[in-house]
């Protein structure tokens, strides 16, 4: 399964960084919001002379932010449960109101279209046209001059320090900064105050309004578009009209505008929105959640009565090579059972090595945070590697599936073995002289298909395809003991008192975002309980099965949603969908599906046709296979530890402790686990076994 937190973390990541309080309203992914890693961003299209965007929608937006405060206040609370978690308490969902999704639909086409069709290419160009330390320099001049936005908005929030803060900063880098080319306030740790007028509103009780988005401007609420008008003039750029001119497109080709900090960051962009299932709805629910904390200014308290989750941790692996994703190199196979092309990413090495193929965690996409992280670690360990989307992710589903919906494991992994057949024909064409060797790996479910992989070769099954190790990660033994825990980490909050249940729920959401723009500090505690943290593992995974269902019904719809998941305005769909856990998506979707396609004949038959028991003595028999565990792995049951070691014996390397996938981000661990890659490693794995686990970095 994928890193937890990734939605969070990856959507998030470049929020941090250079950035003034106009760009603090857009989030990574957003493709017309070009300052997304510095946080800024202002309406294209005014001038000092009037607005060309249609004055119309904002005061539309200005009507609907008045209203929502006293809709929201008449808003009764949410009642108490006893049963599983209902989706309306979830902070995660419906963050903000959305009459108008048929309006903000039409829009955001419009916004993604110019992205991939003009923007996103004209960054390519330019980057390469343009050096790096040219477009600091430009995003440093751009920041400084609206030093008077931060100003004003800090002074109407009452921060003082922040004043004073802005106004050093702009001292210092108007004068020794060269106009604010450069920034010499920073290496002298002089701080920041970000802050827009939208923000300033929210401070003096101002609810979001209702959900926005704006032609080549981005997503916004009533709220924030009125103090976009306000900020507007404060902007000393505003008066000399290079930042908001009379037409959108001298903005889009002017280097001192928004593109400058677009075209550093288009490539992640893009990454993002191809990595979602609805990226509409991704951005909605990110920018919402984000503009939230940002005007709470929350802080997360370092006091906690229990220790978090250790998979936790899984958010600290991360790729170390700078551009590793830009190194890829995307090929496409055509899949015969579906006629469509599917793409995966290579990074083949210069000179003749072995090639890996990953395989990654369930509904991870092949160019993600965690899937880059294993990659980039094999390829600065001597190796080639090859990674492709998840069964559970949209890309596979919609090119490689031959079933209408994931979640069966014998049929995805017929999928998963079918693809491998063609990625690797495709290679062995185009780089056949380069490739040494071939191993197959993947961790928590893509662990789990690598094993089943493995049993069907020693049983003869796999029909010429073969590799020279095997090497599992952390991967569950019973795929429906997983998704149970999976439900049960989703609704950890019901532990908590009804009446604080949401304020904490709201908090824990806040603390990951925090995380995810200041970054996760593990040199002492994690201001995490136990209870936060396994509500935010749980709400991560069920987002990734609230898309896998969206998807596949969209595409196939099975007639179990009441709601049509393929229509414009999906609100009520996701309403409906949000409340379909795991133990309900196998009732409800796989079963009745796999009874009736004639695969399964009873619950029985399909629990125990996904517990890799089942190919215990396959397993056993194949000396390729080396697997990593660690027993204090939420996933694993008492009794699975002891499979395992029986199953593997000296082929396992067992950590006491790392949770599920808490400890690949130690270099230690990372090294022991390229060793397994080995020939000559089944030495090393009985060594390691009973091995004290590295302490946590």
């Amino acid at each position: 399964m994928h890193n937890p937190l990734e939605c969070y973390h990856s959507g998030l990541v470049s929020v941090s960084g250079d950035s003034d309080a106009l760009y603090r309203r857009h989030l990574t992914f957003n493709p017309l919001s070009p300052a997304a890693s510095t946080r800024a961003r202002v309406p294209a299209g005014t001038t000092v002379k009037g607005f060309l965007f249609p004055f119309e929608s904002l005061l539309l937006a200005l009507f609907l932010s008045m209203h929502s405060a006293r809709l929201q206040a008449q808003a009764p609370p949410p009642a108490a449960v006893e049963g599983p978690l209902p989706p309306d308490e979830v902070p995660g969902f419906d963050a903000v109101r959305d009459p108008m999704e048929g309006f903000n639909r039409c829009c955001w086409q419009v916004n993604d279209w110019l992205f991939r069709d003009l923007l996103y290419p004209m960054s390519l160009v330019y980057n390469f046209a343009m050096p790096k330390p040219a477009r600091t320099m430009i995003s440093n001049g751009r920041h400084n001059l609206t030093f008077p936005v931060r100003l004003f908005n800090s002074g109407s929030e009452g921060k003082w320090r922040g004043v004073w803060a802005e106004t050093a900063r702009f001292g210092v880098n108007s004068t020794v900064g060269l106009g604010g080319l450069f920034d010499p306030a920073t290496h002298w740790g002089i701080g920041r105050c970000n802050r827009d007028f939208g923000e300033t509103l929210g401070k003096w009780g101002s609810g979001p309004g209702y959900y926005l988005v704006l032609p080549l401007v981005g997503p916004s609420n009533g709220r924030d578009a009125i103090g976009t008008l306000v900020d507007l003039p404060l902007d000393i750029s505003f008066w000399f009209g290079c930042a908001y001119p009379h037409d959108f497109w001298p903005n889009v080709i002017q280097p001192g505008g928004g593109f400058n900090s677009l075209s550093g960051n288009a490539r992640d962009y893009k990454r993002q929105l191809d990595s979602f299932a609805d990226p509409y709805e991704a951005l909605r629910t990110l920018y919402s959640l984000n503009r939230q904390r940002l005007i709470l200014d929350y802080t997360p308290s370092s006091q906690t009565n229990d220790a978090p989750n250790p998979t936790i941790r899984s958010v600290l692996f991360k790729p170390l090579t700078p551009g590793f994703a830009d190194q890829a190199v995307t090929r496409r196979v055509r899949v015969p059972a579906t006629g469509k092309k599917l793409a995966y990413s290579c990074w083949m090495q210069p000179k003749p090595a072995p090639l890996v193929f990953y395989i990654p965690g369930l509904g991870a996409y092949r160019l993600d945070r965690s899937t880059l992280a294993y990659a980039d670690m094999m390829y600065r360990h001597g190796f080639s590697v090859v990674t492709f989307s998840s069964p559970f992710q949209k890309e596979f589903m919609e090119s490689a599936s031959t079933m209408s919906l994931p979640g069966y494991a014998p049929v995805d992994c017929d999928d998963v073995v079918n693809v491998l057949k063609l990625i690797s024909a495709d290679l062995r064409h185009w780089q056949g002289g380069r490739i040494t060797g071939t191993s197959l790996t993947g961790v928590s479910h893509g662990g789990y298909f690598t094993l089943m992989i493995a049993a069907r070769e020693t049983a003869g099954e796999l029909g010429g395809l073969s590799f020279d190790r095997y090497v599992a990660v952390n991967p569950p033994r019973q795929l429906a003991h997983a998704a149970q825990l999976l439900d049960e980490m989703f609704d950890a909050p019901l532990a908590w008192p009804a009446d604080e249940r949401r304020k904490k729920m709201e908090e824990s959401v806040h603390k990951a975002l925090f995380f995810a723009d200041n970054g996760l500090d593990v040199s002492g505690t994690i201001p995490l309980s136990r209870a936060e943290s396994d509500f935010l593992i749980g709400l991560t995974f069920r987002h990734t099965l609230i898309n896998a269902i969206v998807d596949s019904q969209r595409r196939n719809n099975l007639g179990v949603l009441k709601v049509n998941p393929a229509g414009f305005v999906r609100q009520d769909s996701y309403r409906e969908i949000r409340r379909v856990n795991y133990a309900g998506y196998t009732e409800r979707f796989v079963l009745p599906y796999l009874i009736k396609t004639g695969r399964v004949t009873s619950r029985e038959q399909l629990l125990a046709n996904t517990d890799l028991t089942q190919s215990t003595e396959s397993l056993r028999h194949n000396p390729k296979i080396r697997v990593q565990i660690c027993e204090d792995d939420f996933l694993l049951t008492p009794t699975d530890l002891p499979w395992f070691r029986s199953t593997f014996a000296t082929n396992l390397t067992d950590y006491p402790a790392g949770g599920h996938l808490g400890n690949l981000h130690i270099p230690a661990v990372q090294e022991r686990l390229v060793q397994l890659f080995s020939h000559h490693a089944t030495e090393d794995c009985g060594r390691l076994r009973h091995a004290k686990a590295p302490a946590h970095h």
